[in-house]
């Protein structure tokens, strides 16, 4: 389908929303809810001292009774920051979904989208994996000298994630591609 004949109301974009319509609405009602969801955990978590005392003890083995006001802040601040990450692929996944929904799937704008999604995405990851270091080193920073901890994990879920991010953002490659020739083409026809 060429753009002029996916126009807003046309048969063609009537007949597709009919079809993918339920689905772009749930996954951006789902992208909104992910985001708000997530912000949500990330205050109630760093808000509550024996439970970080008690989550991140267990995996440091150190015992993290009495973290301070500030690292607490600091740890939510730092997971903010890779939040805005999580928000801005969420966002960029409203904004595919929607141009979906306007009936422009194989599209220039829809590739760019598509892409932004798993480049922020990707970013959200490695920064949350970068900053568990720096997370561990300020829950720590309470301890004596000599027992704070700096550490670095990775989980099977982080290495799947990227991969995941990595499959989305070829396919936008993919795409954008198509989109590219499909648009020389038809200067063309």
């Amino acid at each position: 389908m060429t753009d002029a004949a996916l126009m807003p109301n046309s048969p063609q974009t009537i007949a597709l929303r009919a079809k993918i319509g339920w689905i772009c609405h749930a996954l951006r009602i789902a992208a909104v809810v992910y985001a708000v969801w997530i912000l949500y955990l990330l205050a109630a978590y760093w808000s509550d001292p024996a439970q970080i005392a008690a989550g991140y003890g267990r995996l440091l083995k150190a015992d993290l009774s009495g973290i301070a006001p500030w690292q607490q802040a600091a740890a939510f601040g730092v997971d903010f920051v890779v939040w805005l990450f999580t928000a801005g692929a969420c966002y960029a996944g409203w904004r595919l979904f929607s141009t979906y929904l306007r009936g422009r799937i194989f599209t220039l704008d829809a590739a760019l989208w598509l892409r932004r999604v798993a480049l922020l995405g990707v970013a959200a990851q490695l920064i949350a994996i970068l900053t568990r270091p720096l997370i561990s080193l300020i829950i720590t920073a309470h301890l004596p000298q000599g027992h704070r901890l700096v550490n670095l994990f990775l989980l099977p879920g982080d290495l799947l994630t990227l991969l995941l991010l990595a499959v989305l953002l070829a396919l936008a490659h993919i795409f954008k591609t198509a989109a590219e020739i499909a648009g020389e083409h038809s200067q063309f026809v």
